[in-house]
C-alpha cells in the first residue's frame, strides 16, 4: 500500500510540474474529438487483480485503433472480462512522437508487444520498466505526429486509442536531450526516474533507441547551455552514471 501511495504522489507531482499541454479525463465511448497536442488522459477505476490480456491493432477507413482488453487475473491465472477498465494514464509525447500507457492494478501480464509493419502511423509497442508490481507501463512508438483521441468502453472494459496522421505541419524546434547511454539494467532505469523526480526533474523518461535499446533521459532543453547547466546540477547525485547531451528534432528517434 505504501509503494502504491508513493507512485500516486510521484504522478501527482509530475502533473503539477506543467510539463505537458493538457490533462484530461477519458470519455466513455468515442466522441470524434481529436487533438494533436501533447496531453495526459486518464480514466478507468482504481482496483487490483487485473490482467492486460491483449493489445489489439486494427485499421479503419479514417483512423487506426489500439484496443487494450482488460480482464481479471493474477500472475498466471486468467479470469473473466471486467465491466470497467482498470485505472489508466495515456500520454502523448514529442521528441520522439510516442504514446506511453500506464495501467494500475495489473497483476497479470499476458499481452504481447510487437512491431506493426502494416500500420501507417505505428512502429511498434514495447514494454517500459516500471517499479510497481501492481502496475505496468508500455510505449507505442510512432512513425510521425498524429492526431488522436482516447476513450474507455464498459461491458466489456476496454481502453481505446484512435489515431491518424496529423495533417497540420508542426513547427517545433530542435532540443537538447540530457540522457544516458544504453545498457543500464531495468531496476537502474526505474530508480533513476525516482531519483530525478526527487531532484526536481520535470519530465524524466525511459526511451528506446533506433535499435530497440532502452536508456534514461533526465529531460530536454531549448539550448545546450541549459542542458549543460542541468548536467552540472545533478552530477553529484548520480555518481557512476554518465550523462551526455544529444541534439534531437521532434520526431527524431534517439540513437
Amino acid at each position: 500500500m505504501g509503494k502504491k501511495f508513493l507512485m500516486l504522489i510521484i504522478f501527482a507531482l509530475f502533473l503539477i510540474s506543467g510539463s505537458v499541454a493538457g490533462f484530461f479525463a477519458a470519455p466513455l465511448d468515442k466522441q470524434f474529438n481529436y487533438t494533436f497536442e501533447e496531453a495526459i488522459i486518464q480514466g478507468g477505476e482504481i482496483t487490483d487483480g487485473r490482467d492486460l490480456r491483449n493489445i489489439r491493432w486494427g485499421k479503419h477507413p479514417e483512423f487506426e485503433r489500439i484496443v487494450l482488453d482488460i480482464y481479471e487475473g493474477a500472475y498466471y491465472e486468467k479470469g473473466p472480462v471486467v465491466p470497467v477498465p482498470c485505472h489508466f494514464v495515456v500520454e502523448y509525447e514529442y521528441y520522439p512522437f510516442r504514446f506511453t500507457v500506464t495501467l494500475n492494478g495489473i497483476r497479470a501480464r499476458n499481452a504481447e508487444y510487437r512491431s506493426i509493419p502494416e500500420s501507417s502511423v505505428i512502429e511498434e509497442t514495447y514494454l517500459i520498466p516500471y517499479l510497481d508490481d501492481s502496475g505496468i507501463k508500455f510505449g507505442i512508438a510512432l512513425k510521425g505526429p498524429v492526431e488522436f483521441e482516447v476513450f474507455e468502453l464498459h461491458n466489456p472494459g476496454r481502453i481505446v486509442i484512435d489515431m491518424r496522421e496529423n495533417p497540420v505541419k508542426l513547427d517545433l524546434p530542435e532540443v537538447y536531450s540530457l540522457r544516458t547511454a544504453t545498457g543500464l539494467g531495468v531496476e537502474d532505469l526505474g530508480h533513476l526516474q525516482e531519483i530525478m523526480l526527487g531532484l526536481g526533474s520535470e519530465k524524466p523518461r525511459i526511451l528506446m533507441t533506433q535499435d530497440g535499446k532502452l536508456f534514461f533521459e533526465e529531460g530536454y532543453y531549448s539550448t545546450i547551455e541549459k542542458a549543460n547547466q542541468r548536467k552540472d546540477e545533478i552530477a553529484s547525485s548520480v555518481e557512476g552514471v554518465e550523462f551526455f547531451i544529444e541534439k534531437r528534432g521532434p520526431g527524431s528517434v534517439p540513437r
